[in-house]
């Protein structure tokens, strides 16, 4: 005996006949046919199971609703393909053709060049050492980026957020290390798009990796004290390093590029500091973010500058002097942490000149990161005491000789 289910869809009805099919092994099984008219012609469909039947009805009086006629003219295998899409995207609620638009646009968004990270990374390498970007600076990105490559050997575009987390994990490195690492990454995967060897317009995988609260990593400023005892006891050789970072926060990196042609005694930068006489340039192609700055000469630091007056060439020979300064800090008792000069010059200049983004601009960096980090930090009211440091008066005007 047939059963006969209705599927209607407003004034459209499509029926459903359910009886027994063929005798197989002495078992009759069921049999569900979908019967409809289309384009004048009674039209039917046979299916195994009721699921597929209804479902096979329901859009098919759906269709013909909605004049959507075309859609049933689907052969077999494009109908079992049909509906299995259909299936897979029900969990989701999305439309058939909303899933495929979208699938569309992934397609194109990914015509890429397959490229291996460790061509990228030596292409990046050539590109930065091209730009006249710090020797110090390319020497870290080839130092992160070299073993990044030597372990994902692979296309850049098939490494995804979750590899790099793993990967930065088995470094075993602290939150500030494991930081900088992170941002060597970043830097390639941005390269890496802007080449064409990732999809354009994306946030790269490598962005996507969250960075690390660096709790050990509290800012750290010397007291006037300090840095008066660290001028007072060092040779003239270091006394310049100190002098110029504690009175411009301009980064050590920056400095060891600047030249003495680019100490200027004479100019009044600002009419309303008529005390600020003179500036420290710091050219374009020698900042870490290329911008050039000019940094105000303070009165005091104008006195440790002055026995220089007329050198030529740079101010520091390499970075050996540097650390040969640092090391002396240290051996005097010195808290020195990393960046504690650059650091102290925000808070206390802050402190006199509070417009963040004045000293934002002076010192090559952004209005909220110096709020985040020196607000506050000079509850003693310091400041005034640190731009008064001054050579003694009977210094002697012979200098040592720079020799790094």
């Amino acid at each position: 005996m047939k059963t006969v289910i209705e599927v209607k869809r407003g004034n459209t009805v499509v029926k459903i006949y359910r009886h027994k099919g063929r005798r197989y092994k002495n078992k009759h099984y069921e049999l569900f046919t979908v019967a409809y008219r289309l384009n004048g012609k009674q039209l039917r469909k046979n299916f195994g199971e009721y699921k597929a039947a209804w479902d096979f009805a329901s859009d098919t009086a759906t269709a013909l609703e909605k004049g959507r006629a075309q859609v049933l003219s689907l052969n077999a295998a494009d109908w079992q393909s049909y509906l299995a899409a259909k299936n897979l995207l029900r969990p989701f609620g999305i439309p058939l053709h909303t899933a495929i638009e979208e699938y569309v646009a992934t397609r194109k968004r990914k015509k890429v060049i397959e490229k291996r990270v460790g061509e990228i990374v030596h292409e990046l390498l050539a590109a930065k050492e091209a730009a006249g970007l710090s020797e110090r600076y390319v020497q870290t990105l080839r130092t992160y980026l070299l073993r990044f490559a030597d372990s994902f050997q692979t296309n850049i575009g098939s490494i995804n957020t979750g590899m790099i987390v793993r990967w930065l994990d088995s470094l075993e490195i602290g939150p500030r290390s494991w930081n900088n690492v992170r941002q060597a990454v970043v830097t390639l995967f941005n390269f890496a798009r802007r080449r064409g060897y990732l999809p354009k317009g994306e946030t790269t995988e490598a962005a996507d990796v969250e960075t690390k609260r660096d709790r050990d990593g509290q800012i750290a400023i010397l007291t006037p004290a300090e840095l008066s005892k660290l001028l007072r006891k060092s040779e003239p050789l270091y006394q310049i390093y100190f002098a110029l970072a504690a009175f411009t926060g301009i980064r050590s990196a920056e400095l060891l590029r600047l030249e003495w042609s680019e100490i200027n005694f004479e100019t009044i930068l600002d009419q309303k500091q008529p005390s600020e006489k003179g500036y420290v340039e710091v050219k374009a192609r020698k900042t870490k973010t290329p911008t050039r700055r000019l940094v105000p000469m303070q009165p005091n630091l104008a006195k440790w500058l002055a026995p220089y007056r007329g050198r030529k060439g740079k101010l520091l020979q390499s970075r050996r002097t540097v650390d040969s300064a640092i090391k002396f800090a240290k051996r005097l008792g010195i808290p020195w942490k990393a960046n504690c000069l650059r650091h102290s010059y925000a808070t206390y200049r802050l402190s006199i000149v509070p417009d963040a983004a004045r000293v934002a601009l002076e010192m090559g960096n952004s209005p909220a990161k110096l709020f985040t980090n020196y607000r506050e930090l000079d509850p003693h009211n310091h400041a005034l005491e640190w731009f008064t440091i001054e050579p003694p008066r009977g210094r002697s005007r012979v200098v040592v000789p720079f020799i790094a």
